[in-house]
Formats: structure tokens, sequence, C-alpha cells
């Protein structure tokens, strides 16, 4: 005993982990890993083996959605062991042969410090200071609700428009300054500032020219898209660009405009969410 810490003793194989500690009336609780944090495990925590877990007594605490199991104090400890080995082997499918044990002493807390869910071992108690940038302080963790995705160029315009049209309107009410706007889907971006000596904003497609994993996306049906919207092709710059005129285009229309060409050339569908960066 330490005083003043608790000490966590955790087994495991890759990202499948049990992890336990003693509570003070000496009965021994143990974590199982989850998908809430660890959502990979899906695909080895199937409905069979959930409802094996449960058989055995471990029961989903929606906290952090680990599988927990209470060993009272009379529990011989080999015998606990024996139940959690055989959880990580049987259920889990963890390799005996690759199973490493590892003990810490954690600062005695209400709700001590965890591996955040992109760490590995997400989940798990550890107040390692290397882990704090991305650790989770509370005392339960819920997922963020997953990116809305969409099915048309018009589903995307109706998701984002407002959003767009708003940065769009910052370009033009700036157009003195030097500033601009990156509507960025991951999976390419449209560049956006405003034309000093016109009254346009001005716009850059990314290229595969600019980044080499677009070859694969920019197929020449979708460079004939940007073609038909008046993009020219790389050369002045390494993107495709144009220039559109705020007395044909709105903040609206442009951002429609914008927004239908992510779609229909880069096959953006909102899987992640857009992100505008601005300066």
């Amino acid at each position: 005993m330490r005083s003043g810490r608790v000490g966590y003793a955790t087994i495991w194989d890759g990202n499948i982990y049990v992890q336990c500690r003693r509570l003070p009336d000496r009965s021994l609780r143990c974590e199982a890993a989850g998908t809430l944090l660890q959502p990979s495990l899906r695909h080895v925590l199937t409905g069979d083996r959930l409802a094996a877990l449960a058989q055995a007594s471990w029961v989903l605490d929606a906290s952090f959605g680990h599988h927990v199991r209470v060993f009272v104090p009379s529990e011989p400890t080999d015998r606990a062991a024996q139940a959690i080995l055989a959880v990580l082997q049987d259920i889990y499918g963890a390799d005996p042969a690759a199973l490493q044990v590892q003990t810490a002493w954690v600062l005695d807390m209400p709700c001590p410090p965890r591996n955040g869910p992109s760490q590995n071992l997400a989940g798990l108690v550890n107040d390692a200071p290397s882990m704090r940038p991305t650790a989770i302080f509370a005392c339960s963790y819920a997922a963020a609700a997953p990116p809305q995705t969409v099915t048309s160029a018009a589903e995307l315009v109706d998701l984002y428009s407002v959003s767009v049209a708003a940065e769009i309107q910052r370009l033009r009410i700036n157009a003195a300054r030097r500033v601009h706007t990156v509507f960025d889907a991951g999976i390419g971006y449209i560049q956006c500032m405003p034309e000093r000596q016109a009254a346009a904003i001005y716009c850059e497609a990314q290229s595969a020219e600019s980044w080499p994993a677009l070859a694969a996306i920019l197929t020449p049906d979708r460079l004939g898209r940007l073609r038909r919207a008046g993009y020219a092709p790389p050369g002045r710059g390494p993107n495709h660009s144009r220039s559109y005129s705020i007395e044909v285009f709105d903040d609206v229309a442009l951002a429609r405009e914008i927004l239908t060409l992510l779609h229909d050339v880069y096959g953006y569908q909102g899987a992640a969410a857009l992100k505008v960066l601005t300066e």
C-alpha cells in the first residue's frame, strides 16, 4: 500500500486489456476494454462474445463503456486471475504468449485520468505525464456524435451552406485585407480569397499536383466537371483556379457552388466534418 495512491494491475495484448484495483472493502474491481473508447473492438466483441461476457458476470458500465466485474474479498486471488485470463483469451481472443502485465500507483481521486480515445489502451487509468495532453479528466465519457453524411450535393448544401456563406461574406466585407478561407473536406479542399483589383472572389481547388494522393480521386470525368465550372488547370499556380464575380455570385450562390464541387469533384459526403480554416 502507498499512502494517497491506488494500485492498478493491467494485463493486456495489443489494445485488449483488463485493469484491476482493490476497493476499500478489499474486493477486486476489474474493467475489461469496451467499444465506446475503442470502436475497433466492435470487430472482436460480437453479439455472441458480449453474451459470453455477461454470462461470465461482466457487466457493462456506461460511464466509460467498459465491462466490469467485482470479485468479492473472499475470492482467492488465483481464481480471480484465472477468470481474467479466461476472458482475455476465450472472449477477446488475446494471445497468451503476447500478454503483458504491469502495475502502477495512481493518485487516489474519485475520477483518475484515463487514456483518451485516440490513444493506445484507450480508457485505461493512467496518470503518466506523457499521456496528459490527450487524457480524459472526467467521471464519464460520451463519444462525439458522428458527422452527418449525405447522399447528394443538394443535401451537402443544406448541411453547410449557412456556415460557408458566412465565410464568403467575411471575405467580401474584408476585400481590402489579406484574408482567405479554406474549405477542407479531408479528401480535398477549395480555398478562396478576395481579389483586390476586381469585385471578385478568387478560388483554388486542390490538385493532384499539390497532393499526389488526389490522383486516384480526380478522374478525367471529375476534372471535366471542374473545367465546366470554369476552373483553369494548374500552371500559373499548383491548383485549379477561377474567379467569381460578386455581381454574379452572391454569398449563398458561391457557397452552393463550392459545396457542390466538393461533392461532385472530390466525392465529399460528410464522413468527416467540413473544416473551415481562416486567416
